[in-house]
């Protein structure tokens, strides 16, 4: 008897230690990692290129017609598509993914209508306002996905960070960045 409670101990503490690396809760060394991301992600968005680049897509707006709808019949290969990871911001954004590609697993760069401007991969969606990634980041505040979850488009289990992109103090655009769970535990 006293051996089956040991034993039954022991499979709780085990429970209790594991289950929020299944759970999609973010433990506190996960959240140390996560901040470092955030500065790095700050920086990112403090680039002139992405500031530059955010600017000239935001005088031209969203393409024209273009919503989550018609984007969604889209598929990677399609020239559009294409032509977000292709550009050189896409490119300048790929380059930064891949400095750290088993920690990031996508970048994405917004505009000022929730449009997007380049990324590495093709986004579930296509405008982002009324998500609380695109929403938090263009209000001015670093936004943290609060816990893991598979990310819509990739299905890779992800904590997303987004940051304003600022010129000259005013947010003109969000910068996501997608983060490999498991590399953070």
């Amino acid at each position: 008897m006293k051996r089956l409670f040991y034993v039954l101990v022991l499979v709780i503490f085990v429970l209790g230690m594991v289950a929020p690396v299944f759970s999609g809760e973010i433990t506190s060394k996960m959240q140390l990692k996560i901040e470092a991301y955030k500065k790095k992600a700050v920086t990112w968005a403090g680039d002139p290129a992405i500031i530059k680049a955010v600017r000239e897509s935001n005088a031209k707006g969203p393409i024209p017609g273009m919503g989550n709808a018609k984007w969604r019949e889209l598929k990677e290969n399609d020239r559009i598509v294409r032509s977000f990871i292709t550009s050189p911001t896409g490119q300048l954004l790929t380059q930064w993914m891949n400095t750290d590609a088993k920690g990031i697993n996508k970048i994405v760069l917004s505009g000022d209508k929730s449009h997007r401007v380049a990324f590495t991969s093709m986004p579930a969606i296509y405008l982002g306002k009324g998500k609380p990634n695109f929403d938090e980041a263009f209000s001015g505040k670093v936004w943290q996905q609060g816990e893991s979850k598979p990310d819509p488009s990739t299905n890779i289990d992800t904590i997303q960070i987004a940051v304003p992109v600022k010129d000259g103090g005013k947010t003109i655009g969000v910068l996501l960045v997608s983060l490999t769970a498991a590399n953070l535990r």
